[in-house]
Parts: structure tokens; C-alpha cells; sequence
């Protein structure tokens, strides 16, 4: 039988009120555990839910942590029934994202489609789809052939997974749940920790026969609808847990299990025991990169983040059917030993440096034995991103400490090892402003006390993180529309297009181009185009990458009888608006801080003049308690004239996030401030014969 990973429908939803959700939820006794009929019956609709999209039936999920061998096993069942109401839903279940961890195995995996009249089709596993998804790991496709109107698709999965001691579970999606069965199951002898948030009931957990339980069956779950500039997940009702004792002889005392103290030692466990062997090898290879003593801590890192990312190639994953079973995203094996089937995980580092070749955790190793070589202080960690786990530092889990990053005490930055794409200090862009576990012993290993500190990430200024553009308009003699146009990326707006080029084709660059402006609707409107600073050794220094073009500008300008119509506002490109006047339900987050300087200008033809240059000044912004502005947008303009060749008018925009959170309280302000830049968009200048 294939064995597949666990399973998790992608369904992104905010949250309402834990005070509104609250009055929604109630207990229900008695609740039906079937866990697959052999004849399932269609339900009716729910009048209340009539004019969602879909509504889910039912949400059940079982977990029972067991002791298998010498290992604790967490075993997972998740079984789903969806109700599809109109067109909306059948376009969003025509398929279903099985995202792939690392180390689980799933015996079974079934979906059924079943129709108003009762026929049922069954999900063929052959049918299943096996791609990259946008998070960068590994996905399985199930689509769900013939899902029309009150059309219901049925899920099972069963997963099975080794020393996995965390979880979260999402309760709340952005449609209605009717029905909610919970039941976490474990050995007396084990203590198991949970914390609700955003309006899941509080739990706690009962003794069951032999076995103790956390356990809730709830009732009418309301939707939680997507807003912009929100962290869906931030925002779900949840349930998160913890393993946090256990003792393999009910006689004896219980170990704590799964701290920040343990991840820590964990940390240096992994990455800082060489044999000597390995030290000769790292110190060729530190000589090899120019690296001296003399040196200060940057000139160091700068040289063996880039040596490393150079020369070492990076094997994130290995995809493999031994004994005929598919088991999704497996650690890496050692890249340096080349055995089949060789699943040590100590990585070698001479045979690393040898054959150039390594996994996540290899590379990692390999940087902290270079900088502990080289005399550079550091601390690896494990980090949280910001839109997918908020940290609580009280409740100690491992959950979602999914990114590795390193800590330099001397510069105050940080360094991401195993993005290939990025230099120092620039780290991806969901980790800045976020939080991680950091390991604070020295190499060595000699430390009394506590061993981590869980530190704050800052990030990058929001003058260090910005896109700015510089754009002049030309009007021929014709009165075709030329726009002459630089477009400067700093910072962690780089990063998209510095990764982005050098996986374009030659042939689709024009393409590629066209898609960076806006305005273009066709490629062929790029006349001409370079880039400039793109190589990734320009993120030491912030140097920007610039993208250079000129590009057909007719379709800013429409002709309405003797006057010319300038949409000069599409030039900043697209701005999303906020003008949704539902109640605001979740807090406003902003990805990193950023800012924007634009100048635009308009050279008019001789004759010619602007009507309203004053549509140009539009002006918001935000202070907060300490009268500091913490964002803004202000646009305004200034004429010069020239009687000989024609006036110019240039418009400078500049705009600026440096608050990253804003509660619903600050919503409206913050909406104000957003929707400036959005109003600029629509900025269209009129321009007639004087």
C-alpha cells in the first residue's frame, strides 16, 4: 500500500471576536465516530448556511500518542465531510493541497465525491499529484472529480508519525463548521500540555479507563472570512500541544521533556562535535577563502557565507521509494558518504567539503564549524515566521520553529545558511520582526544555567527595505507616449527579484519584464530593458538591484476630444485599497517595515499645459503615542516651466511603514494612510493645447 504524508486542507480564514465566537459554540453529547460509512447519505442544507460557498459537516480529529519500541508515536486521524452550495465552491474543491512532511507515513488516504442522487466516486490513487508547492516543500494533488451543486467530498487520512511531541490543530476556516468531534489521547504515564486560542474552549484533560484524554465536541463554528493585510493563521481558533513529561516506568519519575533548554542543547549536539579530521579539512577550506585572522567579524562571515553558498551545493530533500512506499520529504541523507540507503545524519564535514555536497543540516553544520574556526562569535537558532505562528514564549513548544537562522552578538544581524539566494544580513522576509530560539552556549560546550534565549528578530529599517522609481514621460510628435523608467529594489524587496533572474529563460525575459510594471499589458511594450546590482553579493552592502527600461506608454493615456487624458498614478504600480466597510475582526499586519520614494515626470509638449496639477497632492498619515509618525503616504507636485521646450511637471511620492502591528482599534487610521496610496492610482492629469 503507498504510504502518503499527512494531510492538511489549505483553507486560509481569519478570525471574529473570541467574545462573538464564544456566544456560537456549544457542547454537544453524544457524538456519532463514524469513521467511514459503507453507504454515506447526503445531508440537507443548512437554511442558516444557505448562501455560503460550502459548509463543512463535519471536522473530526483523533490523536493517540502511543509507545511503540523505544519510540513515541503519534498517530492522527483526520476525517472531513464538505458540502458544496453553489459555483464557488465547486471551483475552490475541484482539488484539494495535501501538503508533505518531513519523516510521516499516512496508511491510508481515501476521498469520495458524493452526488445529490447518492452515486459515489471514488478518488483513484493513481490520480494523485505529486508537485513543489509555494512554501517550497512537497504537496500531493486529490482532485475531486464530478463536485457539483450540494455535492459532498468526503476525506480520510490516517498518519503515523515518529517523536513528533507538538501540534496545532485549526479549527476554524473560511467556511461554516457544523460539527466539530476533538479527542487527544495519551498513556497515564506521559503528561501532555494544550493552550486554546482565539475562542476554542479551554480543555483539560480527564482520565478515560487507562488512558487520559483532551476532548470537545462543538457545534456551529462560524466562517472567518480573508481580510486584507491580516495573518489568517494568527487569527483561527486552535488547539496547541505539548508533550511535556513522560517516564517509561510508571514507578519512575517523569522526565521533562521537549524545553527551550533542550532544544538548545539539541542545537550543539548537532553542530559543534568535529573529529580532527574534520578540522584539518575546514581549515583548508577557510584558507582557501581568504579567510584571516586579521579580519573583522564581517569581512569573515561576508567570506564564508559566500564560499559556502558558492561552492557547497544545497540538497534539501531526497525523494526515494525504498521498500515501495512513498514517504514524502525524508531528512536528508549524508550527501557526503553517498550509501545508499545511509541515513546518518551527522553529516561529515570532511566528505562534505569533498564532494561539495550537502543537506540543511550539513550546511548548517558546515557554517557553524567555519565560524567557530574563524574566531566569529554566534548563536544558531530556530525561528517562528511571523504570518504563520505567533510565539508564546510561556507555552514552551517547538511548533513552528521551522527556519534556521544565525545570531551575530558583535553586529547585531542575522544570517539565513540555507537560503541559497540571500546574503547577509538580509534574511527572508518572514522572519523579520519575528521571535526564536537561540543556542547560547559556546562552542565548547561550558555553561551553567540556561542554555538558549528566546531573542527578537529585528529587521531591516524601513530605508533599508525599499522600491523606489524614477520615471519621466515623453510625448513624441505624434503624441505617442515613450516612459523612460528606473525601478530600484532595496533590502528584502530585492530578494523576489534577485531570486527570480536567474531562473529566467532568455526568452521569456521581455515577458518577465512587462510583468514588473503594472501599466504593461503587453511584453512588446518594453522597447528596451536592463538590470544592474543584481548579483547577490550587493545585499552586503544594500546596494539596490535596478531595472533600466523604456517602455510604450500609450496605454496611460486616453484621448477624450481636444483634451489628453494622464493616468500617471499607474506608474507606482498597482496599490491594494481597503475600501471594504465591513467591521473590521482582525488585527492589521504589515510584512517587514518598507518605504517608497517615487518622482515622476511629465514633460508636457510645447503648447500644451496640465489643468490640474493640483490632483497630485494627497497626503495621510499616522501618528502614534509618542506624536512619532510611524506611517505615511504623501504625494505633491512642482511646475517647471521652460517657454522653449515645453514645461515639466514632477510629482514626488513618498511613502512609509515603519509600525508593523496595528490593533482594530487603530484600523481606521491605518485604513486612511493605506487607501492614500491606492487614491494615487486613480491620479489622472488633464492636459489641453494653452
Amino acid at each position: 500500500m503507498k504510504k502518503l504524508s499527512v494531510f492538511t486542507v489549505l483553507l486560509s480564514a481569519l478570525t471574529l471576536t473570541v467574545a462573538a465566537q464564544k456566544k456560537k459554540l456549544y457542547l454537544s453529547q453524544n457524538p456519532e465516530w463514524i469513521e467511514w460509512a459503507d453507504s454515506p447519505r447526503i445531508h440537507p442544507v443548512p437554511p442558516e448556511h444557505a448562501t455560503q460557498p460550502a459548509i463543512m459537516l463535519l471536522n473530526e480529529v483523533k490523536i493517540d500518542y502511543r509507545v511503540e519500541g523505544a519510540d513515541i508515536v503519534k498517530h492522527t486521524t483526520l476525517h472531513r465531510l464538505i458540502k458544496v452550495l453553489d459555483n464557488r465552491g465547486i471551483e475552490r474543491y475541484a482539488t484539494i493541497e495535501v501538503p508533505l512532511n518531513r519523516g510521516t507515513k499516512v496508511p491510508t488516504v481515501e476521498a469520495r465525491v458524493i452526488s445529490p442522487d447518492g452515486r459515489i466516486q471514488q478518488l483513484s490513487h493513481k490520480r494523485l499529484l505529486y508537485a513543489l508547492n509555494e512554501k517550497g516543500t512537497y504537496s500531493l494533488i486529490l482532485p475531486t472529480e464530478g463536485v457539483g451543486i450540494n455535492s459532498e467530498i468526503e476525506l480520510l487520512v490516517k498518519e503515523i508519525n515518529p517523536k513528533d511531541n507538538f501540534g496545532t490543530v485549526n479549527f476554524q476556516f473560511d467556511i461554516p463548521v457544523a460539527k466539530t468531534h476533538f479527542l487527544l489521547t495519551y498513556r497515564k504515564n506521559m503528561s501532555i500540555d494544550g493552550k486554546s486560542f482565539n475562542g476554542f474552549p479551554e480543555l483539560t484533560p480527564e482520565m478515560e479507563g487507562s488512558r487520559m484524554q483532551y476532548k470537545v465536541v462543538l457545534k456551529e463554528i462560524p466562517a472567518l472570512l480573508p481580510e486584507e493585510n491580516s495573518y489568517y493563521d494568527l487569527h483561527r481558533m486552535q488547539f496547541r500541544y505539548r508533550l511535556s513529561y513522560y517516564s517509561p516506568n510508571e514507578s519512575e519519575e517523569k522526565i521533562k521533556l521537549n524545553t527551550y533548554n533542550n532544544l538548545a542543547r539539541k542545537i550543539w549536539d548537532e553542530n559543534y562535535e568535529y573529529s580532527d579530521k574534520e578540522m584539518r579539512a575546514v581549515n583548508q577550506f577557510l584558507t582557501e577563502l581568504g579567510v584571516h585572522a586579521g579580519d573583522d567579524d564581517e569581512k569573515k562571515i561576508r567570506k564564508i557565507e559566500l564560499g559556502i553558498k558558492k561552492h557547497i551545493v544545497l540538497y534539501p530533500y531526497v525523494d526515494y521509494e525504498e521498500r515501495r512506499e512513498i514517504e514524502g520529504v525524508k531528512e536528508q541523507r549524508s550527501m557526503s558518504l553517498f550509501a545508499p540507503g545511509y541515513e546518518d545524519p551527522r553529516q561529515v564535514l570532511d566528505t562534505v567539503l569533498e564532494k561539495k555536497a550537502a543537506s540543511y543540516k550539513g550546511y548548517v553544520r558546515l557554517f557553524a564549524a567555519c565560524l567557530t574556526q574563524a574566531g566569529v562569535r554566534h548563536n544558531i537558532g530556530w525561528a517562528w515566521e511571523r504570518d504563520e505562528y505567533l510565539a508564546n514564549v510561556s507555552f514552551e513548544s517547538w511548533a513552528g520553529l521551522n527556519h534556521t537562522l544565525i545570531y551575530f552578538p558583535s553586529t547585531h544581524r542575522f544570517l539565513s545558511p540555507t537560503s541559497k539566494s540571500l546574503r547577509y544580513p538580509v534574511i527572508p522576509s518572514g522572519l523579520a520582526a519575528s521571535k526564536g530560539v537561540f543556542c547560547v552556549m559556546p562552542p565548547k560546550g561550558a555553561i551553567d544555567g540556561r542554555m538558549y534565549r528566546v531573542r527578537s528578530i529585528n529587521a531591516l529599517s524601513e530605508n533599508e527595505s525599499r522600491s523606489d522609481i524614477n520615471a519621466s514621460l515623453t510625448f513624441t510628435k505624434g503624441m505617442d507616449a515613450k516612459v523612460d523608467i528606473a525601478h530600484s529594489w532595496y533590502g528584502y524587496d530585492a530578494a523576489g527579484v534577485r531570486t527570480r533572474l536567474p531562473m529566467v529563460r532568455p526568452e521569456n525575459m521581455q515577458k518577465y519584464v512587462a510583468g514588473l510594471f503594472d501599466f504593461v499589458d503587453n511584453p512588446a511594450e518594453v522597447l528596451s530593458y536592463s538590470f544592474s546590482n543584481d548579483d547577490v553579493s550587493n545585499y552586503n552592502t544594500n546596494k539596490p538591484v535596478v531595472l533600466t527600461a523604456k517602455v510604450d506608454a500609450s496605454g496611460l493615456i486616453n484621448k477624450a476630444g481636444y483634451r489628453y487624458l494622464i493616468n500617471a498614478g499607474k506608474l507606482i504600480n498597482d496599490q491594494v485599497n481597503m475600501y471594504d466597510n465591513r467591521p473590521r475582526k482582525t488585527s492589521v499586519d504589515v510584512a517587514y517595515p518598507n518605504s517608497s520614494r517615487h518622482t515622476i515626470t511629465i514633460n508636457i509638449p510645447k503648447g500644451y499645459k496640465i489643468l490640474n496639477p493640483e490632483a497630485a497632492r494627497i497626503s495621510a498619515d499616522y501618528l502614534n503615542g509618542d506624536v512619532e509618525t510611524v506611517i505615511s503616504f504623501t504625494s505633491d507636485y512642482k511646475l517647471v516651466k521652460d517657454a522653449r521646450n515645453g514645461d515639466r511637471l514632477v510629482i514626488t511620492v513618498e511613502e512609509m511603514y515603519k509600525q508593523l502591528h496595528f490593533s482594530t482599534l487603530e484600523y481606521e487610521r491605518f485604513r486612511k494612510v493605506f487607501n492614500a496610496a491606492a487614491d494615487f492610482n486613480n491620479v489622472t492629469f488633464v492636459m489641453v493645447r494653452k
